[in-house]
């Protein structure tokens, strides 16, 4: 008798019967564990509008039975023995709406070496039981009558107790890689008992296969860690396409399916760095199940997927990136944008969107078509950002501005970063002795070599907080463009006794680095409340001689002291003090 045989008939199968074949074929699946994705095609080409899948361990018997059963149309003893049995004879192969093609998968519930094979199919009013051994032969016995339809193909295997946590993990990553886009509705029941032995991989992988007692498998054809997706079909919904970006660093990916299932998926860059799922009932697979056939059918799935990327992608990379930046989401934008960029999808400037750290006219992203020449860059919100704000000027979020830095200035904007270009100023109201001791230095540097137009204390934040002083007035706010001053008042708006009417302004470096001694347009002299040594000359008791080290102070600041000046502040100093000799003893003046 030869294989799969235990009566003799007439008509003779055509295909090879040699178990030494059959042992060939099952080498070639590449994973053992996919006979269950062969159960599952064969229960969806029955018609099965569900499967279900159970993993149990028989402690008494020492076996692990999995199991798969379906609603589907069941078989006949013609259909057990003339195909089912039958290597390389399938009725298949011209059927788009089946997906097995060779005749070979039911072989491959031989593949993880089980003791018996239990086939329980009833059909056209009879029920039928089948036993496959390895060794090839089989019992088929009459069940009696069926009122219902359908198929239940248990494989049964020999294993310690301590294997069979790890048995069902392995039986469950098989059903997730091969048919978690399954047509139909896949319910997993595992009842394994506890994780207790060797090959049951990371403890959270077992335990999801023990705990997780009934599971879904079937999920929606996606792209699984997608940060965007589009998604096309064509010949009646019989194509279908996923296009996927994934995030930045992750490898490209194309998956094929039939019906669901899972024909072959790789790390292989068939659209650049995108991530591609296809689904065709036309497309097969190889002889070994360890590919897909590279013929026309998926030439033409290839051509529509790029087309579709190419067409519907940028639109769909724009609208998240917008989204991100209007909802203030800047983990997800900057992820978005470094994602975009790694994928190589180009977007027009109008395409770009960039989040901004404060909203300007009610806007909380500006469009790279509006960007100008310039932008500013912040980290977060600060009262520079909000002075920014308040004179319409956007800053972009630097959190997301690394990335998004690099794709303004592909823009032809050049981004510079707030907190090392501009200074916010809040000039602060003079106390009577604030306003002797600045008398006494205005007169000290107008001796010793020019009065500055005005001296001012401020509160400084930014790119100058650091420094002794600045030279600018409201009137050197930023501008914008070089199309005219913003964010402050003209100098005469804010007399040196009431500085507090004049709302804090924006400088930027070049403007408030200049010198307050120039010969023409003088800007005020605007001294760091915050500074130490302007905070000690205003809790000094003397103001002569706080306005005298100040003096010299600011002169070093803009290296102008030499030993004229500083001979010059001297005298006055002395002379302020009520000291008119040289020596202190009085005298000749100096």
């Amino acid at each position: 008798m030869g294989p799969y045989r235990t009566e003799e008939r007439e008509e003779r199968a055509e295909a090879p019967r040699d178990p030494g074949i059959v042992g060939d074929v099952i080498a070639q699946f590449a994973d053992p564990f996919a006979f269950l994705r062969e159960l599952v095609q064969n229960a969806i080409d029955a018609g099965t509008d569900a499967v279900e899948v159970r993993i149990e361990y028989d402690g008494g018997a020492g076996v692990a039975r999995a199991s798969v059963r379906d609603r589907g149309e069941g078989m006949t003893r013609e259909i057990i023995e003339e195909q089912l049995l039958v290597l390389f004879r399938s009725t298949k192969e011209r059927d788009d709406t089946k997906i097995g093609k060779f005749g070979i998968g039911f072989a491959s519930v031989l593949a993880p070496s089980p003791q018996v094979v239990v086939v329980q199919t009833a059909r056209a009013g009879r029920r039928l039981t089948l036993h496959l051994h390895p060794d090839l032969t089989y019992q088929l016995y009459d069940g009696g009558a069926a009122t219902q339809t359908g198929t239940m193909v248990q494989v049964e295997i020999a294993m310690p107790a301590e294997y069979a946590a790890g048995f069902a993990r392995r039986c469950r990553d098989a059903l997730v890689r091969w048919c978690r886009h399954a047509a139909v509705p896949i319910q997993l029941e595992i009842d394994v008992g506890p994780d207790t032995g060797p090959d049951t991989g990371p403890a959270g992988a077992a335990g999801a296969a023990r705990a997780g007692r009934q599971e879904r498998v079937d999920r929606p054809l996606a792209i699984e860690d997608a940060l965007v997706e589009v998604r096309g079909e064509a010949d009646g919904g019989a194509l279908a396409a996923v296009i996927g970006i994934r995030p930045a660093g992750a490898a490209p990916y194309a998956g094929f399916f039939n019906h669901g299932l899972t024909l072959h998926e790789a790390e292989e860059a068939l659209l650049g760095r995108l991530a591609v799922k296809i689904q065709d009932p036309r497309l097969g697979h190889t002889l070994s199940r360890d590919n897909v056939r590279r013929d026309e059918r998926f030439e033409r799935a290839v051509a529509f997927a790029r087309e579709l990327a190419e067409r519907q992608l940028p639109a769909a990379a724009a609208a998240a990136l917008r989204d991100a930046a209007i909802e203030v989401d800047r983990a997800r934008y900057g992820e978005l944008a470094a994602a975009i960029g790694a994928a190589g999808v180009e977007l027009r400037a109008a395409e770009w969107t960039f989040p901004l750290v404060e909203e300007v006219g009610g806007a909380r992203a500006i469009s790279g078509a509006a960007l100008e020449r310039r932008a500013w860059a912040a980290p977060a919100a600060s009262r520079l950002t909000a002075a920014l704000a308040a004179a319409a000027i956007p800053v972009i979020h630097a959190e997301a501005g690394g990335v998004a830095a690099e794709r303004a200035q592909g823009l032809g904007c050049r981004v510079v970063p707030i907190d090392g270009e501009l200074t916010w100023v809040r000039l602060l109201e003079p106390s009577p002795q604030d306003l002797v001791l600045l008398g006494a230095l205005g007169e000290l540097l107008g001796a010793a070599h020019r009065a500055p137009s005005r001296i001012w204390l401020a509160e400084l934040e930014g790119a100058c907080a650091g420094q002794l002083a600045i030279a600018a007035g409201p009137a050197d706010g930023v501008v914008d463009g070089g199309n005219g001053a913003r964010g402050g008042a003209d100098p005469g708006d804010a007399p040196a006794d009431a500085p507090e009417d004049a709302p804090p302004f924006v400088v930027e470096r070049a403007a408030a680095t200049r010198s307050p001694f120039a010969l023409l347009r003088r800007p005020p002299l605007v001294l760091a409340a915050g500074h130490g040594m302007v905070e000690a000359a205003r809790r000094h008791e003397d103001p002569a001689l706080a306005a005298s080290h100040l003096a010299r102070a600011v002169l070093l600041h803009y290296r102008l002291l030499d030993a004229d000046r500083s001979a010059e502040l001297l005298a006055r100093t002395l002379d302020g003090i009520g000291v008119t000799g040289a020596d202190g003893a009085g005298g000749a003046g100096a």
